[in-house]
């Protein structure tokens, strides 16, 4: 159950849209560490019919909110390179979706909406004299792409008093609260921040559970659950 509720509220915060029975992919949000500069996700053919797709890559501000309020920013040549511009899969395929990062090395996060649309493909063709295919309106899948920075700062301040937590860092974070120590993880809320963003709720007071989750760990956040 906490794996399904940590990929909704990576949804709901990143904008992610899907689908069912569209297109799988195998992670809600794609990050790419600090360290890195490849990154690699596979995508399935999850539907009874052979589907052409097409991925699109924009640079933008900052997630969050709605898609069509994003500030959409210029990539400069070259930073990032991705692969596989289109393929077609036939029912039950995968495709490994590719991205080199060769930007600036430098202290700042880099975001990027990534775009893959499905349009399926019938066959039959249009006439006797044609194989063309007849290809039907597409169904887009939307994430968002983190390039974390090269020039990395994690950083916090949490007041467990008053109940508030700002990222004072320069990389992106995952938040997960739970109104009690022991509380299933089913009842948590789970949202992200940005660099420079804050957040207040009760359930970051001290009698609280708080976990930040980044880099493919739990980090735990001072209180009665956790204390030093």
């Amino acid at each position: 159950m906490y794996t399904l509720l940590k990929a909704i509220g990576a949804l709901i915060f990143f904008g992610y849209s899907f689908y069912a029975n569209a297109l799988y992919v195998d992670s809600e949000v794609f990050t790419l560490e600090s360290n890195k500069t490849f990154f690699s996700r596979t995508y399935l053919n999850n539907t009874d019919r052979t589907n052409l797709y097409k991925i699109h890559i924009y640079k933008i501000e900052k997630p969050g909110g709605k898609e069509k309020d994003e500030v959409q920013l210029p990539i400069e040549n070259g930073e990032i390179l991705y692969t596989p511009l289109q393929k077609v899969l036939l029912p039950g395929e995968h495709e490994f979706f590719k991205l080199f990062y060769k930007g600036a090395s430098d202290n700042k996060e880099r975001y990027y909406r990534i775009i893959i649309e499905e349009t399926p493909v019938n066959l039959v063709p249009y006439n006797e004299n044609t194989k063309q295919p007849l290809v039907v309106p597409t169904v887009g899948l939307n994430t968002v792409m983190v390039i974390r920075p090269r020039e990395l700062n994690f950083a916090y301040n949490h007041d467990n008093i008053a109940g508030t937590i700002t990222n004072t860092g320069n990389t992106y974070f995952r938040l997960l609260l739970n109104d009690k120590c022991d509380s299933e993880e089913e009842n948590a809320k789970i949202l992200q921040l940005l660099p420079g963003e804050s957040y207040q709720h009760p359930w970051l007071k001290k009698e609280h559970k708080q976990l930040i989750i980044a880099f493919d760990r739990y980090i735990s956040l001072k209180s009665d659950c956790f204390k030093e």
